[in-house]
């Protein structure tokens, strides 16, 4: 996976995709994905990168790629849990690969007021490492792969069980800002 990330852009991303959530399927069908935000969002990931302006485009976002060679990235959200008295989604990019296109999950929810870098929207890094022993086993029982190298990849079956296993991990945490800011740092 990490070659494959290393051939990905935005460079940002990297950090935001190791030890990550992955599939090779969309796992947000058109149906389930939800438009957060009725023009574009703005993501900040690194305070050393630049952000990313996703526009809207049928039923998710484009980020345009900052050099013709490479590919355009494609984000769709689907909603989680109402937490702190905002909606959190599940985010979702899928990343061109000479194998086809990725997909890799993060947390996302709109910040009330864009940020001193201009975001609308805060991205949590999310890490299968963090995850306890009896929250991976209920993953695998549940048909979700993990794979083991330099980085713990999860590969959920499907986007409920992705949803049942991330309120199950971070539930309590997704409703302060401590949690996300926390998961921020992580990217």
């Amino acid at each position: 996976m990490m070659s494959l990330l290393r051939r990905l852009w935005p460079a940002a991303l990297l950090p935001f995709l190791a030890g990550c959530f992955v599939s090779e399927e969309s796992l947000i069908e058109a149906e389930a994905a939800v438009l957060p935000a009725e023009g574009e969002i703005i993501v900040c990931l690194a305070p050393d990168d630049p952000c990313l302006t996703l526009q809207r485009q049928d039923d998710g976002y484009l980020a345009e790629a900052p050099n013709p060679e490479e590919e355009d990235l494609l984000v769709r959200f689907a909603p989680l849990i109402q937490a702190g008295g905002r909606q959190v989604f599940i985010a979702e990019a899928g990343l061109q690969t000479e194998d086809g296109i990725a997909y890799t999950y993060g947390l996302a929810r709109r910040l009330p007021a864009p940020d001193e870098r201009g975001a609308t929207m805060q991205i949590a890094a999310l890490d299968c490492e963090e995850l306890d022993d009896a929250v991976l086993g209920q993953f695998e029982a549940d048909g979700g792969t993990i794979g083991a190298g330099k980085v713990t990849e999860c590969q959920p079956v499907s986007l409920d069980q992705l949803k049942e296993t991330l309120l199950t991990a971070h539930r309590a945490g997704l409703a302060t800002d401590a949690w996300w800011q926390a998961h921020a740092e992580d990217l």
